[in-house]
């Protein structure tokens, strides 16, 4: 009997070792998909291993026994139990919401039906978390595979298309000219957007939906929050060039409010790196932003006001004049959303104005710019299990003034070369309305839309169009295939209008630790240029505390000239609250007209150069950054990060462009980021709960 026990206790722990399986899952919200971070998930074998998910909804049990009881809670969703068993995929849990508890306050959101298209999404956790964003949420866009910008600008550009080309739409309304003056310097907040008070940030980097209209090229979608925590939470940051302030809470059962302002400035950057600004006089920037919102029976309401205003003197070397170049904008957003659902339909109307007014100053040139572009939309969605249907109409009308003076030739420009004074007004109003379709049957799913437009100020029909297909035939695998035509009108005195063809094929492979994607697109541009072009990006987690990505994305245009963009990220987070980031960015330079010779102009007195004849090609970009990050707590109420981080670590001289001197027989050459040092810390302040 005795040898009998021994055997079974024996048999039993050796069934229970071999019983010990990884488990892992994703946790998400039923209705509309998207993951939930910081859900419990709860192990009550043994208390102190229980955790919570990611920001994409991840979590991970390593060791623990097939069968294990594991319970997943999150506020306003109901609770939910199930049972530990081994697979080689995350298993998806998903999670009813709790509509007692939210009765009184149901947040409503916008239905994307964008699960067909290219498309990605960030979330601010994302963007804090990218040691090149500077947690911006537009530079975060940049270090994509998709990106092909190439000057460190926080306007993006799309498989190599112009920035022009890219649209930006906030809370529903479209936005031009989405960067600030001082964002040349590369430090700071370089767009007007504010993560902190973003919900997510959507990427369409082609085909992007018919519902979004007025781009050619990628589409970026930005959401504000539609909630903040029942308590009260204060973040004040200050960094070399910036000091910032927010305040964000519930002011009822039911309305949320949320305040923020920044303030850019110029001095300390400039003095711990003197050679990387030495072409910068003076930089400086304040802005200010509220967002209202409020969710009753009747609907959800959404209240955005920006306001900004903008100065920026930098060195500017022209042959015929050298001094500051001053750069002034002031420039308000207002955006209006409202969301109402009656059972399958849900109904969206959208207000919205830019308002933006831009003054510039050099030598003979000096005029002022004002931009007035108000907006409004509706949006009705249909969605019954596996039929969607979305429909709308909007009205945009785009009003331009300037007036001033400009230099009568381009070689010319200083004070006392000819120039010739212009004022004007110009408007462009387009009357918009679309349709989409979207099918799912088994694994496959089916699109198709149509946008049509009409304006007064163009004889020409106006028209897009689309069809994508997505199909997933294992867990972890899917295809993607879309084509479309799009068009874009420009404000301007000629009043243009661009259009482009897209298609593209993109495959996407996910395990719990490694993802690969792999695009092919080709885009056919009437007034620009044919591109065929390759994405691939490689992801691989091997343990929670390092992550490693790679991308690398080739371009060929009409000249069968190659371009090419590499981009790896390593993370690595040893101990607990630290973070160390590493990046390198290469990609291939750029070319420029060479001039070679220039005829001196008796009567102005100055060399005006003869046309180029000759191409000059820059050497390939390359930049080496390193960050470090840490999180610290100083008590129940309050927490902070610090961060640091060194860009371009080798002095990598990228240039820019060239400036020539007076006569055109020599040429200086104007560098990208040099090496520079950049370190701040943020504090967050948390009340306690009601």
């Amino acid at each position: 009997m005795k040898y009998l026990l021994t055997i079974m206790l024996l048999w039993t722990g050796i069934s229970t070792g071999l019983s010990q399986i990884k488990f892992s899952g994703i946790v998400k919200d039923r209705i509309s998909g998207e993951a939930l971070p910081g859900a419990h998930v709860i192990l009550p074998s043994a208390i102190d291993r229980s955790t919570v998910t990611n920001e994409k909804g991840h979590f991970l049990f390593k060791n623990i026994q097939a069968g294990d009881t594991v319970i997943i809670s999150f506020t306003g969703y109901n609770e939910k139990t199930i049972y530990a068993k081994p697979g080689p995929d995350p298993l998806d849990i998903s999670l009813e919401r709790d509509e007692i508890k939210l009765k009184e306050v149901t947040v409503k959101s916008t239905v994307l039906g964008a699960e067909n298209f290219t498309f990605s999404k960030l979330s601010p956790i994302d963007i804090y978390q990218n040691p090149s964003s500077k947690a911006d949420p537009l530079v975060a866009v940049n270090t994509s595979v998709s990106s092909t910008t190439t000057d460190e600008n926080a306007a993006v550009s799309f498989r190599g298309a112009s920035p022009n080309q890219t649209g930006y739409f906030l809370n529903g309304v479209p936005v031009k000219s989405p960067v600030k003056y001082a964002q040349l310097t590369n430090t700071g907040t370089l767009s007007i957007f504010n993560t902190d008070f973003l919900k997510k940030v959507t990427v369409f980097p082609g085909n992007p939906p018919v519902e979004y209209g007025q781009s050619t090229s990628g589409t970026i979608v930005l959401e504000m929050a539609d909630r903040f925590p029942k308590y009260w939470q204060q973040t004040a940051s200050i960094s070399m060039a910036n000091l910032g302030y927010s305040a964000r809470g519930s002011i009822g059962k039911s309305s949320f409010l949320g305040l923020f302002a920044n303030y850019q400035f110029d001095e300390a950057l400039q003095a711990v790196n003197p050679s990387n600004f030495e072409n910068i006089n003076a930089f400086n920037s304040i802005d200010a932003g509220i967002l209202l919102s409020a969710h009753h029976k009747w609907g959800s309401i959404k209240f955005y006001q920006y306001g900004l205003r903008d100065n920026y003197n930098f060195q500017y070397r022209h042959p015929s004049y050298q001094d500051g170049f001053l750069q002034d904008a002031i420039r308000s957003i207002s955006t209006l959303q409202w969301i109402q659902e009656f059972s399958n339909l849900q109904v969206t109307a959208v207000l919205g104005n830019s308002y933006v007014s831009n003054q510039f100053n050099f030598g003979n040139l000096n005029y002022t710019e004002k931009n007035n572009d108000p907006y409004g939309a509706i949006h009705l969605t249909w969605l019954d299990g596996n039929h969607l249907i979305k429909t709308g109409y909007s009205y945009w009308l785009q009003s331009k003034f300037q007036t001033g003076q400009f230099p009568e030739y381009d070689y010319a420009m200083a004070p006392e070369h000819p120039s010739f004074t212009h004022s004007g007004t110009n408007e462009v109003a387009i009357h918009e309305a679309y349709s989409f379709y979207r099918r799912k049957w088994r694994k496959h799913s089916f699109g198709s839309g149509f946008r049509l437009g009409f304006s007064p100020q163009f004889s020409e029909h106006l028209y897009s169009y689309q069809f994508n297909y997505l199909w997933q035939p294992i867990s972890g695998l899917q295809l993607k295939a879309g084509l479309g035509r799009y068009y874009q009108v420009g404000n301007t005195e000629n009043n243009k209008h661009f259009y482009s063809h897209q298609s593209g094929i993109d495959l996407s492979y996910k395990r719990a630790q490694l993802a690969i994607d792999q695009s092919f697109y080709y885009n056919f541009n009437g007034t620009f240029a044919n591109i065929k072009g390759s994405e691939t990006t490689f992801t691989y987690n091997p343990n929670s505390k390092l992550q490693i990505d790679q991308s690398i994305s080739l371009i060929n245009g009409n000249d069968d000239d190659i371009q090419w963009f590499s981009r790896s990220f390593i993370s690595y987070k040893p101990f607990k609250g630290w973070s160390f980031n590493a990046t390198y960015q290469t990609f291939k330079g750029n070319e420029v007209d060479f001039i070679t010779s220039a005829l001196f102009n008796n009567n102005l007195k100055v060399f005006q150069p003869e046309d180029p004849t000759t191409r000059k090609s820059f050497n390939p970009y390359a930049n080496f950054s390193l960050g470090i990050n840490k999180l610290f707590q100083l008590n129940e109420g309050a927490n902070g990060i610090f961060f640091i981080s060194v860009t371009n670590i080798f002095d990598r001289k990228n240039t820019l462009s060239l400036n020539y001197n007076y006569d055109y027989s020599n040429y200086t050459t104007n560098l990208l980021t040099r090496r520079s040092i950049y370190t701040g810390l943020v504090l967050n302040f948390i009340s306690k709960k009601n």
